[in-house]
């Protein structure tokens, strides 16, 4: 082995454990400060929640507070397989959580074109003629354990789809928001010694 393989071995895996130890953090509302989401937290579905034919997501919203309040905030539960033939039901429960991922959608934009039959083109974020800024909207993957479903994969919950500057990941306040009487979102306390 020489010495520039074994130098660059040594930095990989260096790296591969610094990520890999690295933290996860969520603010738990605006104004205060950030909280980590340890092992014993939990997602519990107060009610069983039905995912259409041909999808993998279930959007995940109490009704009541979508626009305002919600923020743009929103959340989808995913599962592993897609059924086209039938609807697939998780059941209600509470479902531990093994990890918790940031996560950052870079997002298309549709643009109507000025041409006669007022078709629509699609492009990319950043990458048109227009010079315009990417939308991205931030947010976190909340690893379920598939104990309780073997399909059930993950909640994902993004904020509101802005330019960078001005959008930010959700807080735990605005997740609970969303999910109002569906589902419950309980962060365990760390231990003290």
């Amino acid at each position: 082995m020489t010495a520039n393989t074994l130098i660059r071995s040594t930095v990989l895996g260096a790296l591969v454990f610094l990520i890999g130890g690295c933290q996860t953090l969520v603010r738990e509302s605006v104004e205060t400060g950030w909280v980590e989401i340890p092992a014993g937290s939990t997602l519990t579905l107060n009610r069983p929640v039905s995912i259409p034919p041909g999808r993998a997501r279930a959007f995940l919203m109490d009704r009541g507070v979508r626009g305002a309040s919600g923020g743009g905030t929103s959340c989808v539960l995913e599962v592993r397989r897609i059924d086209d033939e039938g609807t697939q039901n998780i059941p209600a429960g509470e479902i531990p959580i093994t990890r918790v991922q940031n996560y950052l959608a870079l997002v298309s934009s549709r643009v109507p074109t000025t041409a006669p039959d007022r078709g629509v083109r699609f492009q990319l974020a950043a990458h048109g003629d227009s010079g315009g800024s990417q939308m991205i909207r931030p947010g976190y993957h909340f690893w379920l354990d598939d104990s309780h479903d073997p399909n059930l994969l993950r909640m994902t919950c993004l904020g509101r789809l802005d330019d960078p500057a001005y959008t930010r990941a959700p807080t735990l306040a605005e997740i609970r928001a969303v999910l109002g009487d569906v589902a419950t979102l309980k962060v365990a306390l760390p231990a003290v010694p």
